[in-house]
């Protein structure tokens, strides 16, 4: 890990646990080395760093293209391992590189479903995640955050921060009886079918651990 993102998680997960009283379950689960997804919903701005806080490994990111334009900003999330991508169209640079990253042994996080969902819940998942996988072999652990979308709640305890990490995959394991497919949108489909049934499982398990009134 990174002499510079391994002291800025260090000291920000530490901050993120005194403020909010998060908590984050499965951290086990995450392979220390070689290529893995974190595959994660999305329901706030916050969830990349938060999940990345909360995570044992070094993350890279994938962020929007637009973000890279403003100076200061551009250079602090190049600095913190993010990607630039296209969204709207098929970057296949943006691609590119998340698979380099990959297949050098790195973790990176995706949202399976492409974008933040302001409704909370959870939809079908694109057929990126799936891509990334099958082109990489890299393994999948679904995570499931929830609460950051009520950042005023949280961080005042008012309400839970939690977040579970779940058991990794393969590609294979996630496609199912699909996995015979060769490579192409079905199969990629099939693999992002496989996620959200492992990341709705979290969410299950996170309301049946809460207590009652706190999820």
């Amino acid at each position: 890990m990174g002499l510079l993102y391994s002291a800025t998680r260090s000291f920000l997960a530490g901050l993120a646990g005194v403020v909010s009283g998060w908590e984050v379950r499965g951290r086990e689960n995450i392979p220390r080395t070689g290529g893995l997804l974190v595959a994660s919903n999305h329901i706030s701005f916050f969830d990349p760093p938060l999940v990345a806080l909360a995570a044992v490994r070094e993350l890279h990111f994938l962020a929007k293209e637009e973000l890279f334009r403003p100076f200061v900003l551009g250079t602090l999330i190049r600095t913190y391992n993010s990607i630039p991508i296209r969204r709207g169209v098929a970057d296949l640079s943006g691609l590119s590189k998340a698979m380099d990253v990959l297949r050098a042994g790195h973790a990176l996080i995706v949202f399976p479903e492409g974008s933040r969902m302001r409704d909370g819940e959870l939809h079908p998942a694109r057929p990126g995640v799936g891509m990334l996988s099958v082109g990489t072999d890299a393994l999948i652990v679904p995570c499931y955050i929830s609460g950051s979308d009520r950042p005023g709640r949280w961080l005042t305890r008012r309400i839970k921060l939690r977040i579970s990490f779940g058991q990794a995959r393969s590609w294979k394991q996630l496609a199912g009886l699909q996995a015979d497919l060769p490579p192409g949108r079905a199969l990629y489909q099939s693999v992002g079918n496989g996620v959200m049934k492992e990341i709705a499982a979290l969410r299950d398990g996170q309301l049946k651990q809460a207590p009652r009134g706190t999820a």
